[in-house]
């Protein structure tokens, strides 16, 4: 009696199955790779801005230290808003002026990457903090982050 052979066309149902189980769990996983990058991806460019920021209102004191070194002209809260331009860049502006220029245009850049700093003043020693909400960090305190920066003028 012969045997005859068994012949396979193509995949059962179960293996079919299988297979797609197997993608959907592979997209999946990538999907959410993709989704912590961009989180990532998104804190480390609030964190850039926040510094070039801190960076950016040190140097204009230390341009204007004798304004910085004498006074607290440079020294402003978080909650308190961009003080008034004081009109002067065209035709020249007090040293004076100059800080409050200063002050008129960081606010005004920090506002425009919502973000929220302060300059605090002890001596000639100034504390830069500069802070942002992050929906999704673990690593910053009830989703408040921060980048401080300390400066002796």
């Amino acid at each position: 009696m012969p045997v005859g052979k068994n012949k396979q066309n193509g995949f059962t149902m179960i293996e079919l199955l299988i297979a797609l189980l197997i993608l959907a769990v592979g997209l999946f996983g990538m999907a959410s790779l993709m989704m912590t990058s961009m989180k990532s991806n998104q804190s480390a460019a609030m964190r850039s801005q926040a510094s070039w920021l801190a960076y950016d209102i040190v140097e204009r004191m230390r341009l204007n230290s004798a304004v910085a070194t004498s006074s607290d002209r440079y020294v402003i809260t978080a909650a308190a808003g961009a003080p008034a331009n004081p009109g002067c860049k065209a035709n020249g502006c007090s040293p004076n002026n100059v800080a409050v220029l200063d002050l008129n245009e960081w606010k005004t850049q920090l506002g425009q990457a919502a973000l929220a700093g302060s300059v605090a003043r002890v001596g000639n020693a100034y504390t830069v903090v500069i802070s942002w909400q992050e929906d999704s960090s673990t690593a910053c305190a009830a989703n408040q982050c921060s980048f401080e920066l300390r400066a002796n003028l």
